[in-house]
């Protein structure tokens, strides 16, 4: 699926909720942050960080489209928008709340379900077809909409497949733009002129797109650490983690959708298929073996409040209060251990990247 403007839900309830909502581009292993390991995982040299060189990623260009299109984004956020009553007819430009499963070949779409997920009713390259067919569906009304997935689409075995969505259109609101130099804008922006506005896009789009650069690059780093980690991860330890991941993610919705145990396990089986998912659980399993090993060689230790400085980042994140979040913790001590081995996670990054040298972008 595609996600044009993910809702926050009703609170996250786990720590791959967390992930979900941007905490990672890259989320670390779910076997690694246990405090449990039923598994037995591989033992792991620390990779050797000698002479480690990465170029810098060059930040992208800010040109007269990404200020127009950031812009547009403003002033949807500040439209005035009338919420639809139960039967009122969804209309293109609306603002819709979802409940989406893909079907594909008489299997679920891998990734394709999806609850209380927020979006824009207009065309969408990556599904063309999909919005446009809410234009005229009605508020609380469930249906389904047929269309070819397209040779861009994420799962690489479903392209040029028929598929099939079931959405359950739960809310929506209708949008109402104001102008570009509406006096009733400005004053909502609160930035100035319409000339102030737009020297504040180009200033936050700048530091996006350096906070992009370094993030590009650090993932260039870790994509070096793990070439340069020796290890071998059996098939069953990727399905396992896999399976995790499935269970946190996936998992919990169809069991609300009643879904029977043979459906559950066709819904799993088509995430331990996909070859992109696979490949991916093999490089976080690699890198948090390789960085827990590093770790451990180095002696990376939390700085004083690491812990806390994580807790405010995720309740930020997730839209959950920082007192429920530390409660949550204190109920459940393998999530509060989860947390705080993803502090420790991210500090041993800090302090690979403190030993790598960086060159200018090529």
């Amino acid at each position: 699926m595609t996600s044009q403007n993910d809702s926050k839900g009703g609170g996250a309830r786990s720590l791959a909720e967390l992930h979900a909502l941007g905490i990672m581009k890259r989320m670390p292993a779910s076997m690694s942050l246990g405090s449990t390991e039923p598994v037995s995982l591989p033992t792991v040299q620390a990779p050797s960080l000698e002479g480690l060189t990465v170029a810098l990623r060059a930040p992208g260009p800010i040109d007269e489209q990404s200020l127009v299109a950031r812009f547009d984004v403003l002033r949807r956020q500040h439209a005035d928008r009338r919420v639809r009553l139960a039967g009122e007819v969804v209309g293109l430009g609306d603002e819709v709340l979802l409940e989406v499963l893909g079907f594909a070949n008489g299997r679920l779409i891998p990734f394709s379900a999806r609850e209380n997920w927020r979006a824009e009713v207009a065309p969408d390259a990556l599904l063309p077809g999909f919005f446009e067919a809410l234009v005229g569906a009605k508020v609380g009304q469930s249906f389904g909409i047929e269309l070819t997935l397209p040779d861009t689409y994420v799962v690489e075995s479903l392209r040029g497949a028929t598929a099939r969505f079931l959405l359950d259109v739960k809310a929506a609101s209708e949008m109402k733009l104001l102008e570009d130099d509406s006096p009733v804008l400005l004053e909502r922006l609160g930035l100035g002129t319409l000339t102030d506005v737009m020297a504040h896009l180009g200033d936050t789009l700048a530091r996006e797109r350096t906070a992009e650069m370094d993030r590009l690059t650090q993932e260039r780093v870790l994509d070096e650490v793990v070439a340069r980690t020796k290890v071998t991860l059996t098939p069953a330890l990727v399905d396992e983690e896999i399976r995790r991941r499935w269970a946190e993610v996936e998992r919990p919705m169809l069991i609300r959708k009643d879904f029977q145990p043979n459906e559950l396990q066709e819904a799993l089986e088509g995430w331990l298929r996909e070859p992109l998912t696979r490949a991916d659980a093999e490089r976080r399993l690699t890198l948090a073996l390789a960085l827990r090993a590093i770790a451990a060689r180095d002696g990376v230790k939390l700085a004083k409040g690491a812990v806390d400085a994580l807790v405010d980042d995720l309740a930020a994140l997730s839209g959950v209060s920082r007192q429920d979040l530390i409660r949550a913790m204190k109920e459940d001590t393998l999530l509060a251990k989860r947390v705080e081995d993803l502090a420790l996670h991210f500090a041993t990054i800090d302090s690979v990247m403190r030993r790598v040298s960086l060159t200018p972008p090529t």
